[in-house]
């Protein structure tokens, strides 16, 4: 079959592309028309964009799709980041011929102010520091509080501190003790009465 001559040439190149992802192996112009039903032969148009294609290789009528990483197992994955201090953007490593995001547990994915998902490995284990850059880090002196607000002043630095930070003394206050008086409350207006003669 023929190509279409009206057909452009980027949805060929798109389309041989997606399908060349699908195999980590070099695919023969053969087997390609078989499958896309494009004869590369036949469009000379064609034949130079592929080979003017960094992703494509083509050699002995055999075209390849070329990953940027060929990541198998998470040791490749560590392995690459090993040989940098800068993190990787995900599209890029999931340009490899396998599926990698089982291999991402151990990795941390932020996102840019671009909103592009930027891959970092998380490696806890912290490097011990040199034995005299323990000595240096433990003989310096911090100075106190009322120590560097004096020496800062002495600079010319200025604080929104006081040099002497006055406390004020909280008072505490004792509830004074309130004495009950017996008072005697007496109804004046039934003095005299009996109580014992209203049942007669």
């Amino acid at each position: 079959m023929q190509i279409d001559q009206d057909k452009h040439i980027n949805s060929y190149l798109h389309e041989i592309l997606t399908f060349l992802k699908s195999s980590a192996n070099a695919i023969s112009f053969t087997d390609l028309y078989s499958k896309l039903n494009i004869d590369i032969h036949s469009n000379t148009r064609l034949l130079k964009a592929l080979e003017n294609n960094d992703k494509i290789l083509i050699k002995n009528n055999f075209i390849q799709y070329l990953y940027t990483y060929n990541i198998q197992s998470k040791e490749d994955l560590i392995n690459i980041f090993s040989k940098r201090k800068e993190g990787i953007e995900l599209s890029k490593l999931r340009d490899n011929p396998i599926d990698i995001s089982d291999f991402l547990d151990d990795f941390l994915i932020l996102k840019d102010n671009d909103g592009i998902e930027v891959v970092f490995y998380d490696d806890m284990r912290i490097d011990k520091a040199d034995d005299d850059i323990v000595a240096l880090w433990k003989s310096v002196r911090v100075p106190g509080f009322q120590d560097l607000i004096s020496e800062m002043s002495v600079a010319g630095i200025k604080t929104n501190i006081s040099e002497t930070v006055k406390r004020k003394a909280i008072i505490k206050k004792t509830k004074s003790k309130r004495y009950r008086r017996n008072i005697k409350i007496t109804n004046t207006h039934v003095k005299g009465l009996d109580l014992n003669k209203l049942d007669e």
